[in-house]
């Protein structure tokens, strides 16, 4: 569990991805099980993909990047606790425009066996998370607590 959630923003790239796409696929061209309400699904799926890109591309990376140093190719090592943005409202803005992606890809093929891989990394998703807030709270201590209390919300704003 510690190498995934060391590894999240590249195992989505390498392996949920590939893993959401390649069964959405299979299901289309395999005929497997539908979602009902055909086109519903899909505008549904469509609209969360775009707005998961959004939110996690467009603005939770690009407010961690003002905070980040390079470490080394792959990832950041943030040199303060980032608050402002997206993270103002939520605490991990970016993994809520993971899961967005992901179920915007199994709604957006209209595959029903691609919502178990969905649940699946979204729950994953949902570790990673609190064990990141473990590594924040012992990096910045009382900082970071604090910021807690002011954002209670993880994902959601008002929800969780």
């Amino acid at each position: 569990m510690d190498r995934y959630c060391l590894a999240k923003s590249i195992v989505g790239i390498a392996i949920e991805f590939p893993i959401l796409i390649g069964l959405g696929i299979a299901g289309i061209v395999l005929s497997w099980a539908r979602l009902p309400l055909y086109p519903l699904p899909n505008i549904l799926g469509a609209i969360l993909l775009a707005t998961g890109y959004v939110i996690h591309g467009g603005y939770a990376h690009r407010e961690m990047k003002k905070y980040a140093v390079q470490a080394h190719e792959h990832s950041t090592q943030p040199r303060a606790l980032v608050t402002s943005g997206p993270y103002s409202k939520v605490r991990h803005p970016g993994y809520s425009g993971l899961i967005l992606i992901y179920f915007g890809f199994a709604l957006g093929f209209g595959v029903v066996w691609v919502l178990i891989p969905a649940v699946i990394f979204t729950i994953l998703t949902c570790l990673t998370a609190t064990r990141e807030e473990g590594h924040l709270e012992e990096r910045f201590g009382k900082e970071y607590q604090e910021y807690a209390r002011r954002v209670p919300w993880r994902f959601v704003p008002k929800v969780v």
